[in-house]
């Protein structure tokens, strides 16, 4: 049974689906309307965040200092944020005007500041905030969009930046990167913020928190753990994040395909039922990942777990707008991932495939999966869209592998999206991406895959493909052909390719 605290942390995320998640629906649609282009300020160039934190938690009082002149209002990241933030004025101390959902800076000068407190406490306790905040002992997890107040027009080239004061004995986690390479987490540390801290899914951290910072495939990880116990030692927790790592890092010429990466543990109470309940990736102004551990978890328990490699490989690919391809090709090469790092054989890895895409063809069918992917979330369609979207990534792979005589395969399609595409500050069209890979490959393979799957009613149909590669699958029973010509392109797809320790 899922003891208090567990509740809380629950409130914090929501009902996400123990797949995971990390698509745009990771910010409720509240974000306030922009103002139209033609009334953002020319001349604003940037703008510095001076944010501290109370002792309690309850509180953060915010500076906001303006690099030129000052934009048309200062407007919250949702909605929901608007009745939390207090007496917002500028540096004199004079309140300034409401303008709609916001404040008017119309009368303020060059280089201006204004000043406002955001009620944290206030925010938990609404309710409406959801899984955008929460508390667990002596730590708190908040989105930005909740307390970041911004200009109404965000500049493309804005030089943005934010500095934390903290009580002491408290520290801050952010998924943004340090202001011109100085260190993460000291006291006058400056961070800088894209375009995507203001949109995107992130978590802000505060307060008694255990950082542990380490470089590890070619990346500099923030480890975060919440004010709670865990069996597991910060030792055991390193390791199980080095091994998901170099998981996704086996796909990616052995280097991480990220150059920073904020990990943040939330435990949960759960009695030892579980290790990883569930998990999602953000990328709101740098990668983050946000996962839920039973606090009695062991540490050889959690190396080569679904989740975390799941959300770890969706930091190898762009932000893509349809659940199908953004869900579903990750889904695919968490399975084949987990076999090739050795943590099963390549019988059970295919074996976990073959049962996944079972449960995909068990919903959901009267709709195509572009049907599905649309309703997702309101349908609860998880499983027909992770598997469907699955099931087209292995009829590409397979079609490449067999068409080049195993010269290439969708593992050279993943790297050239992380190429040409993973970086972009815009949320792609899934039809984009795919007649992206068309040109890269030189003939329409992707679209005309995905156009034959999202179309039709029902699941594919993935027994042919599988039999071509020698894969025959009946009932929960998987038979392996060790015919050379299929072997070959079978192995490459699924088999381990590195020995693990039981």
């Amino acid at each position: 049974m899922v003891g208090a605290r567990a509740t809380r942390l629950l409130a914090l995320l929501g009902a996400i689906p123990l797949l995971g998640t990390c698509g745009p629906t990771g910010e409720p649609p509240q974000a306030p309307a922009p103002t139209a282009p033609s009334e953002a300020s020319p001349a604003l160039r940037g703008w510095h965040y001076e944010v501290e934190v109370a002792p309690s938690l309850e509180r953060a009082d915010v500076r906001i200092c303006f690099s030129g002149s000052a934009p048309n209002r200062l407007i919250p990241g949702l909605r929901i944020a608007d009745p939390h933030a207090h007496d917002v004025r500028d540096a004199a101390g004079e309140p300034l005007p409401r303008q709609g959902m916001g404040y008017a800076l119309g009368s303020l000068g060059e280089d201006a500041c204004v000043d406002y407190w955001v009620d944290f406490a206030g925010l938990e306790s609404s309710g409406a905030a959801g899984r955008m905040i929460g508390r667990t002992g002596d730590s708190l997890m908040v989105r930005p969009s909740l307390w970041m107040w911004r200009p109404d027009m965000l500049p493309a080239e804005a030089d943005a930046t934010i500095h934390f004061t903290m009580p002491e004995g408290m520290q801050v986690s952010v998924p943004w990167p340090a202001r011109e390479g100085a260190p993460r987490g000291d006291a006058d540390t400056t961070y800088a913020l894209t375009q995507t801290a203001f949109h995107w899914l992130a978590y802000a951290v505060f307060g008694e928190l255990t950082i542990d910072r380490f470089e590890h495939a070619g990346t500099e990880v923030e480890l975060v753990v919440l004010d709670a116990e865990l069996a597991c030692p910060s030792a055991g927790l390193r390791t199980w994040v080095h091994e998901a790592m170099d998981t996704v890092a086996l796909l990616f010429d052995g280097r991480f395909p990220r150059e920073r990466l904020q990990m943040v543990v939330l435990p949960i109470a759960g009695g030892g039922e579980g290790t990883v309940y569930f998990g999602m990736a953000g990328r709101g102004g740098g990668p983050g990942i946000y996962v839920f551990l039973d606090d009695h978890a062991q540490a050889q328990e959690l190396p080569g777990g679904w989740t975390t490699i799941h959300e770890m490989l969706h930091h190898g690919m762009p932000f893509i707008d349809e659940p199908w391809m953004a869900e579903g090709w990750v889904t695919y090469y968490t399975e084949l991932m987990r076999t090739r790092m050795g943590f099963r054989s390549e019988q059970e890895g295919w074996r976990a495939l073959a049962k996944g895409l079972a449960r995909g063809r068990r919903r959901g069918q009267d709709l195509t999966l572009a049907q599905a992917s649309a309703q997702m979330h309101e349908a609860h369609l998880y499983q027909r869209v992770y598997w469907g979207g699955a099931a087209t990534a292995l009829l590409i792979d397979v079609t490449m592998r067999v068409q080049t005589q195993g010269a290439r395969g969708l593992d050279d399609a993943m790297k050239e999206l992380r190429r040409c595409c993973g970086d972009a500050t815009h949320l792609w069209p899934a039809r984009d991406l795919l007649a992206t890979l068309d040109t890269w490959y030189g003939r329409p393979l992707f679209t005309q895959t995905a156009d034959a799957v999202l179309s039709q009613r029902g699941f594919p149909d993935t027994d042919a493909a599988l039999a071509s590669i020698g894969v025959t699958v009946s009932g929960d029973e998987v038979r392996l052909d060790e015919d050379p010509a299929r072997a070959e392109i079978r192995r490459a797809i699924m088999a381990p390719r590195r020995a693990t320790e039981p």
